[in-house]
């Protein structure tokens, strides 16, 4: 499994992979068009390459060079202290249950602290998400239980320690 920066060429895997599923945890249901796709890979693209806070990264099989969905890195939202960052993720239709998920957040756990010093990961999921929750748990993260955050979201939130980075 690769990470690597998300590229407008990302179009057809990214919007074929995003199904009732995706667009049911990251869009509330509501699934984007392909304007909406492009845009969002040319942001990501360009975030990746000006260091911004937020970014997401396409992940890929390392055997077969597959696109098979996404993680994101999040700093300095409204609900996190200095030190914290926030993980996402979600695998494409058809590439869940096969361990990318944990792995591309594993190493998306490691470019982060390379990139600046961490203090907590968190991880922010809807209750009946249980597979989002099980990478949690995977990765060592402890349930703090149901948060109301400060965005107005409300939900599980697991977290990491790391020390002083």
């Amino acid at each position: 499994m690769l990470l690597r920066p998300l590229r407008p060429d990302d179009l057809a895997a990214h919007a074929s992979g995003c199904d009732d599923l995706v667009d049911r945890w990251v869009n509330g249901g509501r699934a984007s068009t392909t304007e909406e796709h492009l845009a969002w890979l040319e942001r990501m693209a360009h975030a990746w390459r000006a260091g911004a806070d937020v970014v997401d990264l396409a992940v890929e099989d390392a055997t077969t060079g597959e696109h098979v969905g996404v993680v994101g890195i999040q700093r300095g939202l409204s609900y996190l202290r200095p030190g914290e960052v926030n993980l996402t993720y979600t695998m494409y239709a058809g590439r869940r249950g096969r361990g990318y998920a944990t792995a591309a957040t594993r190493a998306a756990m490691q470019l982060a602290a390379d990139q600046a010093p961490v203090t907590r990961f968190l991880i922010r999921c809807d209750p009946a998400n249980h597979a989002s929750a099980a990478v949690a748990r995977r990765l060592g993260f402890r349930h703090v239980g149901i948060v109301a955050e400060p965005d107005g979201w409300s939900g599980d939130r697991y977290v990491h320690e790391c020390g002083s980075g």
